[in-house]
């Protein structure tokens, strides 16, 4: 995927900022996922989240509100996918995996942390240089995996 090209952790100064609950899930996520995956594959997501914590009224919400807000959040789907509960599903099928090991809480602040880390660095004042960041990843995946790419685009999941 074009995310395994990106970095595989967060600067320490974009992590500081978080706020604590977000910032505990950020070493669980480390370990976990790269149990199978280097951590580049969920820091460089097209997927955010929106805001609402485990309320589907919230999150909701909070999508409406971005599709009035951010349109531009919904046209390009290669560099967004915006969508309710997306990192929680993500994160409970990882959880499910045959070895896996994510004992319940860690996957909560796991799922915790990347429905924040999606808002945060990707969209408001962070949307355009998520964007050039994304496309960037997208562009090199395409020349260093073009029959990948080709699949993947076919299938709407770069």
């Amino acid at each position: 995927y074009p995310n395994d090209l990106g970095p595989d952790s967060l600067p320490e100064s974009v992590l500081k900022t978080y706020p604590k609950e977000a910032q505990e899930g950020y070493p669980f996520m480390l370990k976990r996922c790269a149990a199978c995956h280097t951590a580049s594959r969920p820091l460089n997501s097209r997927f955010v989240e929106p805001e609402g914590g485990i309320s589907d009224a919230k999150q909701q919400a909070s999508l409406d509100a971005m599709k009035k807000a951010q349109p531009e959040l919904f046209k390009d789907p290669a560099v967004w996918q915006v969508d309710t509960k997306i990192w929680n599903r993500y994160v409970k099928r990882m959880m499910n995996k045959p070895g896996a090991d994510i004992p319940r809480n860690e996957a909560k602040a796991i799922w915790e942390f990347l429905e924040y880390d999606g808002v945060a660095r990707k969209t408001g004042k962070n949307a355009a240089a998520w964007k050039a960041h994304r496309d960037a990843l997208v562009e090199q995946f395409k020349a260093k995996f073009p029959k990948r790419y080709d699949e993947l685009k076919a299938a709407n999941d770069l």
